[in-house]
């Protein structure tokens, strides 16, 4: 006896094992909320999907990397207004020790106080954020200056550090985000020698002429504090400039995180209302195909005889 599945017989078959893949397909879909439940679906698609993923995983870095930055920005701000003030405070002490009805006991009053002021600027210029000193450049791990009463400026030089920190955007332009101890409170020329706008060798200076009682000096130094003053107001600004870009570095960042995600949505995710009709359309079908598939089992046929 010829046991051959006929053509239609075949056809049918085919149909109904399509209509359940389908079906199948449908319903993986909207359960998973994903239109790609394998490679063979759309391999073009699944190469932009990763290269999305790829976008989107190097922006959250550069974000989260904008807003360690943003963080210690403000820090390095708050710390700068903070000497700003402190060397205000230096140079209204410093009017006072100039008054020539003051005494050599009351300068020596006034040189405790702005050897508080020096206490201040030297604390500050170790100021640090989760841990790093953020006036150390590459040297983040150690602070760069610490008191010492035997040196010059009043002060002793731990370590070398370089201007060299910086951090990108998600173009990768480079931005600056910061400056060292040294740049900052210890200006100095190619030798080491401290030069016009040092804040630690202003305030020393003011330190030592108040206890000398020297108000000759007690003048120059009070000039040396101004211009150590104005130099800080212009540190200041570079971090100002430095907070506006990283701020506007994030916008962007999140700009394209939006368009990144919109975009790997666009290819990966289900089409509800597309899955929810081909789901419907799929079931009709197979219910068809089930009612032709009893309507063939009724007859006698090689179906009947394999039963």
């Amino acid at each position: 006896m010829d046991l051959t599945i006929n053509g239609a017989n075949q056809q049918y078959l085919a149909d109904l094992q399509q209509t359940q893949a389908q079906l199948q397909q449908a319903q993986a879909q909207l359960s998973s909320g994903y239109r790609l439940q394998r490679p063979s679906d759309d391999a073009g698609a699944i190469s932009q999907i990763y290269e999305l993923q790829t976008k989107i995983a190097f922006n959250q870095q550069t974000q989260k990397n904008l807003n360690g930055a943003q963080t210690e920005l403000s820090a390095a701000d708050s710390a700068l207004q903070s000497s700003i003030t402190a060397l205000t405070s230096a140079v209204t002490l410093a009017a006072q020790g100039a008054n020539s009805s003051y005494t050599a006991a009351q300068r020596a009053n006034l040189a405790i106080q702005v050897q508080g002021i020096q206490q201040a600027l030297v604390s500050l210029s170790q100021t640090q954020v989760n841990g790093k000193y953020i006036f150390s450049g590459d040297q983040d791990t150690q602070a760069l200056y610490q008191l010492d009463s035997t040196q010059p400026n009043g002060v002793a030089q731990l370590a070398t550090a370089t201007d060299t920190r910086t951090i990108q955007d998600v173009n990768g332009t480079a931005i600056a985000t910061a400056r060292t101890a040294t740049t900052i409170f210890d200006a100095q020329d190619s030798t080491g020698a401290p030069i016009a706008g040092n804040a630690f060798a202003a305030v020393q200076s003011l330190i030592t002429a108040l206890q000398n009682n020297d108000t000759a000096g007690i003048q120059t130094a009070s000039d040396a504090v101004k211009s150590a003053n104005e130099y800080l107001n212009g540190q200041l600004a570079f971090y100002g400039t430095a907070e506006n870009r990283v701020a506007d570095a994030t916008q962007l960042a999140q700009k394209f995180m939006v368009q990144d995600q919109s975009d790997l949505g666009d290819v990966q995710n289900t089409d509800v209302p597309t899955a929810a009709l081909a789901l419907t359309r799929a079931q009709t079908q197979q219910q068809a195909a089930l009612a032709v598939e009893s309507k063939i089992a009724q007859q006698p046929n090689l179906f009947s005889m394999l039963g």
